[in-house]
C-alpha cells in the first residue's frame, strides 16, 4: 500500500519536514537520511552563525576558493540580482538591524549599533567560476537566508525522487519554502493552503506538481527597535523595511530559489511594479494586502 511517510527536524534556524510517498517505510527512511545529510551539509557551508562555514570565512577574508555547491548558489543569486534589478540582493544585511543571532534569541529594543562599512553593490562581487573563487569588496558580506532554503528544497526533492523509481512523490518544506515532486498517495497533486493573517478564515488553496511554493510576509519574524516594530524584509537600500501595503507574498515557480527571491520583489515594490520588473516571466502569485484583500492570478 502506498503511504506518505513524514520526517521532521530543525536546522538552518528553522524547522523542516520531508514527506516521501512510497510503499516502504524502510525505503522512505533511507531516502530521508539523504535529505537530512544535504541539509546538514548546506548548513555547514552557508550558515552565518557558524564561524567555520564557507560563508563566514568568505565574509571574513573577502576571498575564498569555494565548493561547487557554494559557487552554484552564488551564480544563481547573481542572475536573480540582475533579473530583479537589485531588489533581491544577498549582500543586504538584516544582521545590522538586530537579527544577528538566532531569531528566538532576539530581544526587543536591544541596542544594536553597527558602524562598519556597508557595501551592497553585488555587481562588484567577482565570481571566478574557472577557479571556484569568490572575491568580495570591503564592507560586503553575503547572506543567502531564505533564498537558500528554497534552493535547497528543490535539490533535496529532486535527489530523493530520482533515487528510486518506487518513490511516487516528495514534499520538502524548509521553513515554509516548499518543493514537490510527483503526486500524493492518491495520485493527485499536492494541496497546500496559504494563511491569511488578516482574514484568518480565508486561506488560499494551491496545488503543486513538480513546483516550488515560497511565502514570505512582513507579519512574521518581527521585533522591536527603539519601540518601533521591525521585520526581516529590507528594501533595496538595505537600511529599512519597504513601504508597501502587501503583508504576504506567495510565488509558485518550478525553481525554488526563484520562488523565494520573487517574494521579496512583491513585498518590496508592490504587485503592479513587481509584474513590470518580472514581465517576461510566467509567474503564479498570491499576495495579501494589509486589509486582508487577496490578489492572485490562478484559480
Amino acid at each position: 500500500m502506498i503511504e506518505e511517510f513524514e520526517y521532521n527536524g530543525k536546522a538552518m534556524g528553522t524547522e523542516y519536514s520531508i514527506a516521501i510517498v512510497c510503499e516502504s517505510k524502510q525505503l522512505s527512511l533511507e531516502l530521508y537520511k539523504i535529505g537530512k545529510n544535504l541539509i546538514d551539509d548546506y548548513e555547514k557551508k552557508f550558515s552565518r552563525f557558524l564561524t567555520t562555514s564557507e560563508l563566514s570565512l568568505l565574509n571574513k577574508h573577502k576571498n575564498l576558493v569555494v565548493s561547487e555547491e557554494f559557487l552554484k548558489v552564488t551564480q544563481q543569486a547573481y542572475k536573480l540580482f540582475v533579473k530583479t534589478k537589485g531588489i533581491f540582493n544577498p549582500l543586504v544585511q538584516i544582521s545590522r538591524h538586530g537579527y544577528n543571532k538566532n531569531f528566538l534569541d532576539i530581544q526587543d529594543n536591544e541596542i544594536f549599533l553597527n558602524n562598519e562599512d556597508y557595501d551592497i553593490d553585488f555587481s562588484e562581487v567577482i565570481i571566478d567560476k574557472d577557479n571556484s573563487q569568490i572575491f568580495l569588496n570591503k564592507g560586503q558580506n553575503l547572506d543567502y537566508g531564505g533564498f537558500l532554503k528554497g534552493y535547497l528544497s528543490e535539490i533535496i526533492a529532486e535527489k530523493i525522487k530520482s533515487n528510486s523509481s518506487l518513490v511516487k512523490g516528495v514534499i520538502v518544506n524548509i521553513g515554509g519554502d516548499i518543493h514537490t515532486k510527483g503526486l500524493d498517495r492518491n495520485g493527485n497533486r499536492f494541496v497546500f493552503s496559504i494563511y491569511n493573517p488578516i482574514l484568518k478564515n480565508e486561506d488560499i488553496i494551491v496545488t503543486l506538481y513538480n513546483q516550488s511554493l515560497a511565502t514570505s510576509g512582513t507579519y512574521k519574524r518581527t521585533w522591536m527597535i527603539l519601540n518601533k516594530e521591525f521585520n526581516h524584509i529590507l528594501d533595496k537600500t538595505g537600511n529599512k523595511n519597504p513601504e508597501s501595503d502587501i503583508i504576504s507574498a506567495s510565488i509558485i515557480n518550478k525553481n525554488g530559489g526563484v520562488s523565494e527571491a520573487y517574494t521579496k520583489v512583491f513585498l518590496s515594490v508592490g504587485c503592479e511594479k513587481a509584474l513590470e520588473i518580472l514581465e517576461d516571466e510566467s509567474i503564479s502569485f498570491a499576495v495579501i494586502k494589509n486589509n486582508g484583500k487577496i490578489i492572485k492570478n490562478f484559480i
